[in-house]
């Protein structure tokens, strides 16, 4: 393991004046319930309930990590931190970390080992809040989808060379899906997932059930590091598990986005997973809470016992910050293991990436 894989970055992107700006300025990072105002797609969403097999979260065994080519040299570490995607019209994309991203991962690779950060940080479930117990299902399906937050909650599908699979994604901007990059992109079949729709607030198996419509993608994104350091096992790649859906229509001024920080003290915080679950009736929202314990807090993934399953992949793992009154996300729930599941943590390098995508 190195420096960036067991340290905390110590630079935070987001101050709490940001959460100061008006209720509906589109700035990255900062939440927006909508304004409330009917929408619905522009005809270009292609759903079809019941053509999606849940897309299963990555197993991660707990030797993984430790067998892992570790990142020896910064330009190995900044590369990682590159944008590839693809269009909806099949042009590849390639772009390089920005100056702002770079300094930050060589700042992280060269900074000595910090110890384990427990400072709490004020994160609650607010709202949401409620008792989930590992391994007991006592997830609480959302009837009512058409409240925010839940109209910033979607379910994603997408065509791979099986079929079509499922996952879970949140509106973070106007036109800004959060999710996983093995949502988008396998390394098994080395390819992009193609026909990639959003279905915000979707509440049961029909089309009649998506009130608001589907959506289609303009563009898709992950982190290089993805693709570039899979060694044929998950564990190699995890802390590169971040996607981005930019969408072509513009909805979340209608329906609100969530928002998202890297909290530097991020300590025991009481989490929401909020998803579309393979195992529930289809096209159905659930929603798990837990507590996230500081010694299972990392700098790149944290772990807990919120109950997901096939299809919560993408889920965004939000908190409710109670000195900034908003609904603010801290990681993108994306593997299982025997004793926990995981989420990619938004620190501060992967903030700094969702900024140069956000639109």
């Amino acid at each position: 393991m190195t420096k960036l894989t067991s340290t905390i970055i110590a630079s935070a992107l987001l101050s709490t004046a940001l959460w100061a700006m008006p209720a509906f300025a589109a700035d990255p990072g900062s939440a927006n319930a909508g304004n409330g105002e009917s929408i619905r797609d522009v005809g270009t969403g292609d759903y079809q309930p019941g053509r999606a097999k849940p897309i299963a979260p990555p197993k991660l065994t707990e030797d993984e990590a430790s067998r892992a080519a570790p990142l020896t040299d910064e330009a190995t570490a900044v590369k990682s931190y590159g944008i590839v995607g693809r269009s909806a019209d099949g042009k590849d994309i390639k772009i390089d970390a920005g100056e702002t991203l770079k300094d930050l991962v060589i700042k992280e690779l060269n900074a000595p080992a910090n110890a384990p950060n427990v400072d709490k940080t004020g994160l609650t479930g607010g709202d949401e809040a409620g008792r989930q117990v590992f391994g007991a299902d006592d997830r609480e399906q959302i009837k009512n989808t058409k409240t925010y937050p839940f109209t910033a909650i979607g379910y994603i599908e997408g065509k791979a060379k099986s079929g079509y699979g499922s996952c879970s994604g949140t509106l973070i901007g106007p036109r800004t899906v959060l999710t996983a990059a093995h949502c988008l992109y396998s390394n098994e079949d080395k390819a992009w997932l193609d026909d990639v729709i959003f279905v915000p607030a979707l509440n049961g198996n029909t089309a009649d059930d998506a009130p608001f419509g589907a959506f289609s993608y303009e563009s898709v994104y992950i982190l290089q590091g993805f693709i570039d350091n899979y060694q044929g096992y998950y564990g190699s790649v995890i802390p590169w598990d971040l996607g981005i859906i930019t969408l072509k229509q513009d909805i979340g001024t209608n329906l609100g986005w969530l928002g998202y920080a890297n909290y530097e003290n991020l300590g025991d915080f009481t989490a929401n997973i909020v998803g579309y679950p393979g195992d529930k009736p289809m096209g159905t929202m659930w929603k798990a809470t837990c507590e996230v314990q500081a010694e299972n807090i990392g700098v790149e993934y944290f772990q807990y016992d919120c109950d997901t399953y096939p299809g919560s992949s993408g889920s965004s793992v939000y908190a409710y910050d109670n000195g900034a009154k908003q609904r603010v996300v801290t990681g993108v729930n994306v593997a299982e293991s025997p004793n926990a599941n995981t989420a990619v943590r938004l620190n501060a390098a992967n903030v700094q990436w969702i900024n140069s995508l956000y639109k």
